[in-house]
């Protein structure tokens, strides 16, 4: 057994402090909170009269050291679901919150818990703790955090947030395996080619110093940049670095990549992908959160920001203005063109009827089928075209010295 001395605050808001006989923090920790305490300070003393940090007090400088490392998307989620689980379970807020972040006392989450469960302690609302804990969540996570406090129905608010983050999530891994076969052709095409270029071509180069051969215009540009490649493989290799640089550094700019997805929804197929996609994604959100009772106006601000496109989410903000205004919502949706008649059927219905959120859910389910359905179709089209564009590269090389070859017969 340890003694502990403690500072803390009552359920009255006086503050207190003492000694306390536990066999360890934990313990010491679990009476004070039975007892109605807030506990900010915890000290453990040693048999022989010197004192030493409590394990609590200790974490905050270890986890400290190791917050400003980056937190994956995977970990923060598998937070919200342990949250969620521990609640649902009757777990204390304050206990859940804190065993959680003992759990992940090693990583970078641990330390954006702690910081959660301090700020928690100390009066904070969860939704505030979680927003200063440097955990980056989406908007509509700390919103519905908020409405499940106001509403009683935290753990539901929580597993609905980390509902939608998995699914988010999962958009992500469906896109990134249907692209991967399509990028793994080109990246072969694109390698195969430059072997060509590098060991193939040279090899044919001297037949551009015989003046007799009638080199066409296209096996002429092919043979000398063979040769170019083999005399200058390092200025060579330093260029295809600086694009490769230079397109990763264009492409890490979010201006870009909006740009270049706005530029793609208007493609034939891909399009219709993008655009099922983003209504998907905004219905699934906007659906969640007037289920947690979320005001429409707030639920409309925070679904506008699952919207990837500029062009959409300048309608969203449009739609937001007019029903602040006193629209009704189908028709501000109508007027920007932000639905189809189908959708828009959906969205009249639920606010006459006030089911609005199963609507919304149902358009939700509606537009992910239809994205699953564009994206098999723009991939049976994808893949044939990678295959034929490789095909013609490198058929195009090899017909190009095969020409510059014939090209001789002038001269036997």
């Amino acid at each position: 057994m340890f003694i502990f001395k403690y500072q803390a605050t009552s359920s009255d808001g006086r503050h207190s402090k003492g000694k306390l006989e536990a066999p360890d923090s934990d313990s010491a920790l679990a009476i004070l909170m039975a007892q109605g305490f807030k506990v900010f300070a915890l000290e453990k003393i040693s048999q022989g009269g010197t004192s030493q940090s409590a394990e609590s007090a200790k974490r905050p400088f270890r986890l400290n050291h190791i917050s400003k490392q980056r937190i994956s998307h995977d970990e923060i989620l598998v937070c919200i679901q342990e949250l969620s689980t521990l609640l649902n379970a009757g777990i204390p807020l304050a206990d859940a919150l804190l065993n959680i972040a003992r759990g992940h006392e090693s990583r970078p989450l641990g330390a954006a818990l702690q910081t959660a469960y301090s700020s928690l302690r100390s009066g904070s609302s969860l939704a505030v703790a979680l927003k200063n804990s440097g955990l980056n969540l989406p908007d509509y996570v700390h919103e519905l955090v908020k409405a499940g406090e106001e509403t009683g129905k935290l753990g539901a608010s929580l597993q609905s947030a980390s509902q939608q983050m998995e699914a988010d999530a999962s958009f992500r891994r469906e896109t990134r395996n249907a692209l991967t076969y399509p990028m793994v052709l080109i990246a072969s095409g694109l390698l195969a080619t430059l072997v060509v270029f590098i060991f193939v071509v040279p090899k044919f180069a001297n037949i551009l110093t015989n003046p007799k051969a009638d080199i066409p215009v296209f096996s002429r540009w092919v043979l000398q940049s063979g040769l170019w490649l083999v005399n200058n493989k390092l200025m060579a290799a330093a260029v295809l670095a600086g694009a490769a640089m230079g397109i990763w550094m264009t492409l890490s700019r979010q201006d870009v990549r909006d740009k270049l997805w706005e530029t793609a929804s208007t493609l034939p197929v891909i399009g219709q992908w993008i655009s099922h996609v983003e209504l998907a994604r905004w219905a699934s959100m906007f659906a969640v959160l007037l289920e947690h009772h979320v005001p429409l106006l707030d639920a409309l601000r925070h679904s506008q920001n699952s919207l990837s496109g500029h062009g959409w989410r300048h309608k969203a903000e449009l739609i937001a203005k007019d029903v602040k205004t006193g629209h009704a919502l189908a028709a501000a949706m109508q007027a920007h063109h932000f639905l189809d008649p189908v959708g828009l059927n959906l969205i009249r219905v639920g606010e006459q009827s006030g089911k609005l959120a199963h609507t919304t859910g149902s358009l939700a389910q509606m537009h992910r089928t239809h994205a699953q359905q564009s994206m098999k179709q723009f991939l049976i089209l994808l893949e044939p075209v990678t295959i034929l564009m490789v095909s013609v590269l490198l058929g195009g090389i090899m017909i190009s010295v095969m020409l510059a070859i014939t090209s001789l017969t002038n001269v036997i």
